[in-house]
């Protein structure tokens, strides 16, 4: 019986340390969900509102690097388009 409980406690694990809550991010006037996937993933949702184009893509990169405090290197939207998926490098860290 020991060993069973010590079998499923190995599967209940502490959450990882890169698991954070998601973030709002506020640019200029306008609230971003941002949330850190893995060490150098990031997923940012823009309002609602705001219309598709570079400049909601630029924001959602902006909204990345600021959570982060990363800079992104590459990004791409989700299947559903509704996320911006971004890769961030941290060894050249941003300054703000």
């Amino acid at each position: 019986m020991a060993c069973l409980a010590v079998l499923m406690t190995g599967c209940v694990g502490p959450v990882s340390q890169l698991e954070s809550p998601p973030q709002t991010v506020q640019l200029d006037g306008d609230a971003y969900r941002v949330e850190q996937i893995t060490a150098s993933t990031w997923s940012a949702q823009a309002p609602r509102h705001l219309p598709d184009g570079p400049q909601k893509t630029a924001n959602l990169v902006r909204a990345v690097e600021k959570a982060s405090n990363c800079k992104v290197t590459d990004s791409s939207y989700g299947a559903a388009g509704a996320a911006l998926h971004a890769q961030v490098d941290c060894g050249s860290k941003l300054k703000n």
